[in-house]
């Protein structure tokens, strides 16, 4: 007779997993590293920075206006983390929607008139990575576009 253990796994919510607000942002800093990478644009342009502030402050408060994301932004790192920073306590639709509504939020500002496919592998990576921290390029290039890494390479 097989026993299966039916408890939650650690970081598990009744079996939803749920992810840390660090998770989240090494996440978002892989994704936006991976674009920088594949586009061959500096991984400091404000466009990646302005896109991880807006994400991580919609993560924390899901609608908040850009002036949170511009104090955000401008606010120095502080020295120690959070205490709750490694907690679990984000489910991945959550982490979907301020990914999603960060890095448009962050173009918008930018004053581009809509997101662009940059931006999208941003927001690709970084759930990608999210889910599979070992992932490359290649793997989110046919995970997410069905595409082989050359065509989606060449839309950046």
């Amino acid at each position: 007779m097989t026993v299966t253990d039916t408890r939650p796994a650690p970081g598990t919510d009744t079996g939803v997993t749920l992810y840390s607000r660090a998770q989240v942002r090494t996440a978002i800093d892989d994704g936006e590293s991976m674009a920088a990478e594949q586009a061959r644009i500096s991984p400091y342009a404000d466009r990646f920075a302005w896109a991880v502030s807006a994400v991580m402050t919609l993560l924390d408060k899901p609608g908040a206006p850009w002036a949170e994301v511009k104090n955000r932004h401008y606010t120095a790192t502080p020295d120690a983390t959070p205490a709750d920073d490694d907690e679990p306590q984000y489910t991945r639709d959550q982490v979907s929607q301020a990914v999603n509504n960060g890095v448009d939020l962050a173009a918008e500002h930018e004053r581009r008139t809509y997101p662009d496919d940059v931006d999208n592998l941003v927001v690709n990576a970084a759930l990608t990575l999210l889910d599979d921290p070992e992932a490359d390029f290649d793997q989110v290039a046919v995970e997410c576009y069905s595409e082989s890494p050359r065509v989606v390479r060449s839309w950046l």
